[in-house]
């Protein structure tokens, strides 16, 4: 699989040498400019596609499975890929390098395609006819770090049958890559994409692991992090020897304002310019690092950037992952000299990203990072996680008033066409308030002092929380403070067994009938608790998210099994909500249409059917018991049935709803209802 594709030279590392051979390789970048290849200059889009087509047939195709497949996606996606890398950088660089750009981009397909697996080549013609994994209510995503969660790549092998014991579809293995020798940001901070972390096995098991997955059922996602490197990549550090072309990869000064990177405190993010040499006095330069030191931002105004890092994604795909993470259109082109919409120039690379797998890969989808980007339409993400809801489903547990995530599913509408979110509870990270200003102003708050609060309350400082968690400073830009913790340590599980554990089940009835494919952190099932080890492993001293990346034991996982344990309960409760979910048809899109409850801990909202029907979602967020009144529901005809035991129910008597209970009702609305 390519790394980098210059003027028509194809440049390949393998992953048992990488790092030797990626160093070599830079320092010697061949420019071929075949005669042949270049048309006049000022090339429109038809012309830049016959400088495409005739890099593509310089590498023999014609023997390949699926052959006639890949060539009707070129006709449809080659031609709007081309159109937009030229509305990025045709005023960027110079006529003869976009015609090499394009050059180039044509072998990096055509060298993709034939490196992709025969396995992975046949589920790209199965996924063409079926419609999208995020419409189906059959869709499950679990999510962990295989080290932490199994001890690596043959660990998670081994425990396949847990996952299909669960109903997991789909499985997000945090970034399982090289990272950098220090810091790694749990993984982020990625120094190969040829290696993986030897902490977790080679990269031919990575790539085994992810064609037994899908055999079973379960498709693999990754991270390809778009807007920046290691210091330890072989790109970072081909640029710090001065290599000219690397250099260009990165927003550089010859010499800027800050002192070294090692004096940057972990958590202080950029945009700030860091010594790319710090223990070379007479080296000046400074690289941009908007996230933390360790972490050099690329230069996406430079297309070289584009081809790498899409020569990249394509290896990762490569290895069978089927759904890509890859952050924000904000992260892209940011700090860009003379661009005055940094998103949408950011939209228009994952749009152009988007087409590249259309055409290499098409089962496998971009996934943002950034939930708004799934309410607008075109762009290359198709699915993005609902991080912002997650933060309001807490909020709500804290005030146990559900006003704001009324007004939330009330305002926001849903997804874009062809569009869908992913809804965890939590995620790897710290518990970041994301949720907008306007919601919380709509509700009668302070934002700021709404955020405070949170903060406070889930750190266990404000007098009567249930929770006690580790916190890191926001990285939202806003006020407030990131709390790291399980599912069950932010629900208070540890000194509230009983009520701790109805919380964890409130937040999870919630995410996984909302719009979007539910997202359960592995463990949070079982109720594991924050490790209250964590800082005391090497690496890990100055990042209390590792609190609740707890390693999850055999041990722990055994103790399902167990129905009188906190584990054995949230196991079976969690487990028997995928089951309802997945056996109800009204689950299947994601479509959500508010209920006003006319009682503000209790928050409803509306699943439609095809029929006619609609699932009414209720959940009681107060400490105490809550009634939904006949008169309320009213609207419904008075016949209903409980999807959680099979039971009729007359809705003319109202719910009766037990403190953090919640109830999922098939009823007909008297009148049709908006779509």
């Amino acid at each position: 699989m390519p790394s980098i594709v210059t003027g028509g030279t194809h440049t390949a590392a393998g992953a048992q040498d990488q790092r030797d051979q990626g160093e070599a390789v830079v320092e010697e970048l061949p420019r071929l400019r075949d005669a042949q290849d270049l048309p006049a200059p000022d090339a429109t889009v038809a012309e830049l596609l016959t400088v495409a087509r005739a890099r593509l047939e310089q590498v023999d195709l014609s023997g390949e499975a699926q052959h006639d497949e890949f060539l009707s996606r070129l006709d449809r996606y080659l031609q709007p890929l081309i159109s937009t890398v030229r509305e990025l950088y045709g005023e960027r660089v110079s006529a003869e390098e976009m015609q090499l750009v394009i050059g180039d981009l044509g072998s990096l397909i055509a060298y993709s395609w034939r490196a992709r697996p025969d396995y992975f080549r046949g589920v790209d013609s199965d996924r063409e006819h079926h419609a999208p994994w995020w419409n189906s209510r059959n869709a499950v995503v679990a999510a962990c770090y295989a080290d932490r969660w199994a001890g690596g790549f043959q660990g998670v092998r081994e425990r396949i049958p847990y996952l299909r014991e669960l109903g997991i579809t789909h499985l997000r293995l945090l970034p399982p890559f090289r990272p950098a020798d220090t810091q790694d940001d749990g993984g982020f901070s990625v120094a190969s994409y040829r290696e993986a972390n030897p902490k977790l096995g080679t990269m031919a098991e990575l790539a085994e692991l992810g064609e037994t997955l899908q055999e079973h059922g379960i498709s693999l996602m990754l991270d390809v992090v778009l807007s920046r490197t290691a210091p330890e990549h072989p790109w970072a550090r081909a640029a710090v020897r001065r290599n000219p072309f690397f250099e260009k990869f990165y927003c550089v000064q010859p010499a800027g304002p800050t002192g070294d990177a090692t004096q940057r405190p972990v958590w202080a993010q950029g945009p700030a310019w860091e010594r790319m040499a710090p223990k070379d006095p007479s080296d000046r330069r400074r690289v941009r690092t908007s996230e933390q030191a360790h972490q050099w931002d690329l230069d996406w105004t430079n297309p070289r950037v584009f081809l790498g890092m899409a020569g990249e994604m394509l290896h990762v795909a490569g290895l069978g992952a089927q759904v890509l993470r890859v952050g924000s259109p904000w992260q892209l082109w940011r700090g860009a000299v003379g661009c005055s919409d940094v998103y949408t120039s950011g939209s228009r690379v994952l749009s152009a990203l988007g087409n590249l797998l259309q055409i290499v890969a098409p089962s496998v989808v971009l996934e943002s990072s950034d939930p708004a980007e799934m309410r607008t339409p075109g762009g290359g993400a198709q699915v993005a996680e609902g991080l912002d809801r997650a933060a309001l489903i807490w909020s709500s547990i804290a005030t146990r008033d559900a006003t704001m995530l009324a007004l939330d599913l009330r305002d926001r509408g849903g997804p874009a066409e062809g569009k869908g979110y992913l809804q965890p509870v939590r995620n790897h990270d710290a518990l970041q308030w994301t949720f907008s200003d306007d919601v919380v102003l709509a509700a009668g708050l302070n934002p700021d002092a709404h955020r405070r609060f949170l903060g406070e309350f889930y750190s266990g400082r404000y007098e009567g929380s249930f929770a006690a968690n580790p916190v890191t400073p926001s990285r939202s830009g806003r006020a407030g403070v990131g709390v790291c913790g399980t599912a069950a340590s932010l629900a208070g599980v540890r000194h509230e067994p009983g009520p701790g554990a109805d919380r964890v089940l409130l937040a999870h009835a919630v995410a996984f009938s909302l719009c979007g494919v539910p997202e359960l952190w592995l463990g949070d099932e079982l109720g594991v608790l924050d490790d209250p080890l964590w800082s005391l492993e090497s690496g890990h001293e100055s990042d209390p998210r590792w609190a609740n990346r707890t390693r999850i034991e055999q041990d722990a996982i055994a103790a399902r099994h167990d129905l009188f344990s906190v584990a054995g309960r949230l196991y079976g409760a969690i487990r028997r909500m995928l089951q309802i979910r997945s056996s109800a048809p009204e689950f299947d899109g994601q479509d959500v249409i508010d209920f006003d409850t006319r009682n503000e801990p209790v928050l409803g909202y509306q699943r439609p059917g095809q029929d006619g029907s609609v699932v009414l979602c209720l959940a009681n967020f107060s400490d105490w018991t809550q009634y939904v009144t006949g008169e309320t529901l009213s609207g419904f005809q008075s016949h209903a049935t409980s999807l959680q035991d099979d039971s009729r129910m007359d809705l003319r008597h109202g719910v009766l709803l037990e403190a953090h209970g919640w109830a999922w009702i098939r009823c007909i609305p008297r009148r049709p209802i908006r779509g």
